[in-house]
């Protein structure tokens, strides 16, 4: 389902609901990105289209490698999805910490768990640009593993939950771990803008 309200940094780089988009089907809402996400993930999913058809061919296809480039200079455009998933969960935060709206904050966690490691996956990618190998077991990418992790548990918590006070207050303390971890990758990320330097210090 869509969160009514939109979110919006003090600066116009990110602009986004809480939503997130399947795996298959564009249109359909996991943490609601908006459609520059969308143009994001496409362009993603189309890259790892290619790599399994390289796969296919008998070619070992390296992502870390391959993509790695010295001249690579971060850019922030290349971290804004990720950028875009810290700012939505201040919603969810939101959300958790009422238990009146644990229902819906379950159904976007529920439609997240869905497709859990697109954002490591994403982060991986962003990382390959600027390492010549082993990408995968960067302590960036770690960071956006364990965030997709928590907020696994914020699910898990609600689910089996009874929506007390300490339920509810544990629940916002995972989301904003989600969002700390988030920080520390884009703190690690080399973007330089004030936009994501922003958020880093509101997330620390």
């Amino acid at each position: 389902m869509k969160l009514s309200a939109l979110i919006f940094l003090s600066l116009p780089l990110f602009t986004f609901t809480f939503t997130l988009i399947s795996p298959l089907h564009p249109k359909t809402s996991l943490i609601n990105l908006n459609a520059e996400v969308v143009s994001g993930r496409r362009s993603f999913v189309s890259s790892s289209i290619s790599t399994s058809i390289i796969g296919a061919s008998g070619l070992t296809f390296v992502p870390s490698t391959a993509f790695a480039k010295e001249e690579y200079v971060p850019n922030v455009e290349d971290v804004k999805v990720i950028a875009s998933l810290g700012v939505s969960l201040d919603k969810l935060a939101s959300r958790v910490g009422d238990s009146s709206q644990w229902g819906e904050a379950g159904l976007n966690l529920a439609q997240f768990s869905k497709d859990p490691k697109f954002y490591s996956n994403y982060a991986r990618n962003y990382v390959s640009k600027t390492v010549k190998n082993d990408a995968e077991s960067d302590p960036r990418v770690g960071k956006i593993r364990l965030s997709e992790k928590t907020l696994l548990s914020v699910k898990d918590l609600l689910d089996t939950g009874t929506g007390t006070d300490e339920e509810c207050k544990e629940a916002v303390k995972r989301v904003k771990k989600a969002q700390s971890l988030i920080g520390e990758f884009l703190e690690g990320s080399g973007v330089n803008d004030e936009r994501v330097e922003k958020y880093i210090k509101e997330h620390k």
